[in-house]
């Protein structure tokens, strides 16, 4: 088989995407860093860092741990803010030929309203990410999620102001996600990133304290893969309609098309960057290679091919 003739395409809140590998939100900055064409190839999208409306300074430091387990970041969304994003990010962003989604994590739903507002006219924006689930900082974040209140009110903003295609991007919901999705169905959303970090905490046994500032932040890593790969499962068993676009602890082609062969269409790539800057080049082929070893025309093929059907 012609390798040009198998595909890596496809499409997920109605944007061509080159391939299915999305770089996630915090681990390329605002996509800008990228300047190598070899890498640019391969990405299908980029998810800029998380964006309010004034610039965050995020946690006072330590606030990064790497552990055997992954990496605990405790960051907190520090961000350059809207009115520098505008001048300074969005120029350098129209230069690159891949396509945009801004994650934007809002301190309050006025926050977003006015976030919303500034950024539709944007056109190398092509889709935003709403973070409702950040477990590292104390305001917005995952108390977007928990509380229904203010989940259905951030919505409604959503619904009335954005004019672009929107993912949630939701927390690793285990054991509760059923309602908190039928919430957003009902509210029209159709496209979940599924899901942000794992809460988590480390001590440092010599000085016997917390390791990080804040105590807690999000666990990422090779850890969570297998949980939130059965958190992909449930969703796309439960709700099919779903478009889901999965995240956490990517680290080589199998664990992606492990995502893929689920129910993803797409599949962000996070901390495992910060190892290997050239991961999605890496990835992207050696899926290329999987598909033409298994006589299979397009990543299309194999998108939800397994089915859970446990409880």
């Amino acid at each position: 088989m012609n390798p040009s003739e198998v595909s890596l395409s496809t499409t997920v809140l109605s944007i061509p995407l080159k391939t299915p590998l999305i770089m996630a939100s915090g681990t390329w900055g605002y996509g800008t860093e990228i300047i190598e064409q070899s890498v640019l190839q391969f990405i299908g999208a980029i998810v800029t860092k998380g964006l309010s409306l004034e610039p965050r300074e995020g946690n006072p430091p330590p606030r990064l741990i790497e552990t055997a387990c992954g990496l605990i970041n405790s960051v907190g969304l520090e961000n350059v803010g809207l009115e520098n994003f505008m001048e300074a990010i969005v120029p350098a962003l129209s230069e690159l030929e891949t396509p945009v989604i801004v994650n934007i994590a809002p301190h309050s739903v006025n926050e977003l309203k006015e976030i919303l507002t500034c950024l539709n006219k944007i056109d190398v924006i092509k889709a935003y990410e709403i973070n409702v689930s950040c477990p590292n900082v104390e305001e917005g974040g995952i108390a977007f999620i928990q509380n229904r209140k203010v989940l259905i009110e951030l919505l409604d903003i959503l619904n009335n102001y954005a004019e672009k295609p929107c993912s949630i991007k939701i927390p690793p919901l285990i054991f509760s996600y059923r309602k908190k999705v039928e919430a957003i169905l009902r509210k029209g959303f159709k496209t979940l990133t599924v899901a942000n970090t794992y809460p988590a905490s480390w001590i440092d046994i010599n000085a016997e304290k917390f390791a990080l500032w804040r105590k807690t932040g999000g666990l990422s890593g090779p850890a969570i893969f297998p949980i939130t790969l059965n958190l992909v499962l449930l969703i796309a068993r439960d709700f099919p309609e779903v478009e889901i676009i999965a995240s956490g602890g990517v680290y080589n082609y199998d664990v992606a098309l492990q995502y893929l062969l689920a129910g993803a269409r797409a599949v962000q790539i996070g901390s495992y960057n910060f190892l290997n800057p050239y991961a999605v080049r890496e990835i992207a082929k050696e899926i290329l290679d999987y598909l033409k070893k298994k006589k299979y025309h397009s990543v299309e093929e194999l998108i939800g091919k397994l089915k859970y059907d446990g409880t």
